[in-house]
């Protein structure tokens, strides 16, 4: 089980995210930033990706995670609504990532995020399940 919440910031926006997997965790993260970048606007499940991310500890694996999904939108013009994380060990993910080409008509409304920032920046791993906060520049 995961969830998100936006994290309150007096400059940037951010997410603080709980799942009981690294996996689940990082779906609850990209499904975060991409609740900020879409607020309200429904994105269908049109394409699909597949996205692989490898670093060194599961903090810079989130990261590069989240990374990617960024780059994926303002490169590609892609959102993302659905996350298939096939892969997920402390240095290594693979998934499918659903969505479609971004429409500013459709999904406008939330914030343009510029990048995913290391300030801020927890990944916890407890008995609980693992936890993140995530700051973005925007």
């Amino acid at each position: 089980m995961w969830s998100f919440e936006p994290l309150e910031h007096t400059a940037d926006a951010g997410i603080r995210a709980r799942a009981d997997s690294l996996a689940e965790l990082l779906v609850a993260c990209a499904k975060g930033m991409f609740s900020l970048i879409v607020e309200g606007g429904a994105v269908r499940e049109a394409t699909a990706v597949q996205v692989a991310v490898e670093a060194e500890d599961p903090a810079e694996l989130l990261h590069a995670w989240l990374r990617e999904l960024l780059w994926r939108f303002n490169g590609e013009g892609l959102v993302f609504a659905r996350f298939e994380v096939r892969e997920a060990t402390e240095t290594t993910a693979r998934a499918t990532c659903h969505g479609e080409p971004f429409e500013p008509d459709r999904h406008g409304g939330g914030v343009e995020i510029k990048a995913v920032t290391y300030h801020g920046f927890r990944v916890e791993r407890s008995e609980r399940g693992w936890e993140a906060e995530v700051l973005f520049d925007i």
